[in-house]
């Protein structure tokens, strides 16, 4: 009963809430508008889009806007063909007042999405809009991606049981590169995933001996929520991860130092926030994971036992232009099996989003 309550019914929640939102009927209408240039943000949304006042500001859809587009530049002044991703509740009726190249988004009564080109002395901006109440059921978003690359260092500290030998040792990455996606399913609710291959230098315990290491890898997919009034995102999911350890524990025997690889599958919740410093655009994410499943490459001869435990990452990723971005992150295991193991691992690195 306990593993159902701290496992399994927590999954079983997500599924359904993830089967909820396919079925929903829409409650909301997107698309994307391109700016002519020179204008700002909330002049586009205003007058061009069409979108009302009191949606603006009293539902707070502006401030909502402009987070979910983290690539603006300068939102006083948009540059000529820029993007910007238009989200408002289906029933909000849209009456632009301009007479602009822009059409309205998801206007009432269309049938399908209507794309429209104009220029001023040049072409400035293309609009993809009017979409239909069918298109907005099966498309609540676009799919994002990002390729990311880390460099990081760790360090690994393990204690046998029952006695008082601990090692220390260091296993360092020159290269970690990834793939990240996330799509906006519903009004609140988003999905976030990501994989990434790590290469290791040979690993060197505090006895100066080194050993061949093998690649890492991760994967990870989540279900996110916001509503509106929180001022963080919360979101859980699984996170799956294959890493190497020293046979610490068969030292004192006389065996050869060697690695054994461990496969373990956690269950997340996280936290998350987009921020503003100092100009700089900035999304921090905290989770906490507890492990489900764990296995082995072979037994230890001491102590067959598979390790398990925690997991707990710091992430901050900060905006450098309006596709690359920096990123950083610590991430803490500790864990039991064959030994108490303590992993830390801080790493710095950049990325493209696309």
């Amino acid at each position: 009963m306990e593993l159902y309550k701290r496992y399994i019914l927590p999954i079983l929640l997500t599924l359904l809430c993830t089967t909820s939102l396919e079925a929903a009927e829409p409650l909301i209408k997107t698309s994307y508008v391109y700016a002519r240039g020179g204008e700002s943000l909330r002049e586009l949304l205003e007058y061009q889009v069409g979108i009302p006042k009191n949606v603006l500001d009293q539902n707070g859809y502006f401030e909502k806007i402009k987070s979910w587009n983290p690539s603006l530049e300068d939102p006083a002044s948009l540059a000529s063909g820029e993007r910007i991703y238009v989200e408002i509740p289906y029933r909000v009726v849209l009456t632009p007042r301009l007479n602009s190249p822009s059409e309205s988004l998801a206007a009432s009564g269309a049938s399908k999405a209507q794309r429209k080109t104009a220029s001023t002395g040049k072409e400035t901006s293309q609009v993809v809009a009017a979409i239909s109440e069918s298109d907005d059921k099966e498309r609540q978003g676009r799919w994002n991606f990002s390729l990311f690359y880390a460099l990081s260092r760790g360090s690994f500290q393990e204690s046998i049981l029952n006695s008082n030998i601990t090692t220390k040792s260091s296993q360092d990455s020159p290269f970690t590169l990834g793939l990240s996606t996330f799509k906006k399913l519903h009004y609140d609710w988003n999905y976030s995933g990501s994989l990434y291959v790590s290469k290791l230098d040979s690993g060197l315990s505090d006895q100066n001996e080194s050993v061949s290491l093998p690649w890492e890898y991760g994967l990870n997919s989540y279900i996110g929520y916001q509503r509106e009034s929180w001022p963080v995102e919360v979101y859980t999911g699984i996170d799956h991860e294959r890493f190497s350890s020293y046979n610490t524990e068969e030292l004192p025997s006389g065996e050869p130092l060697s690695t054994r690889e461990h496969t373990l599958t956690f269950l997340t919740l996280g936290v998350s926030k987009k921020f503003e410093w100092f100009g700089k655009q900035f999304l921090a994410k905290a989770s906490y994971s507890s492990s489900v499943m764990s296995s082995q490459s072979r037994e230890s001869k001491v102590n067959p036992q598979e390790f398990e435990g925690t997991k707990f990452i710091l992430y901050l990723n900060m905006k450098a232009s309006k596709d690359w971005f920096y990123h950083g992150f610590y991430k803490q295991h500790d864990l039991e099996g064959a030994t108490s193991l303590h992993i830390a691992r801080l790493g710095l690195g950049f990325g493209y989003s696309f």
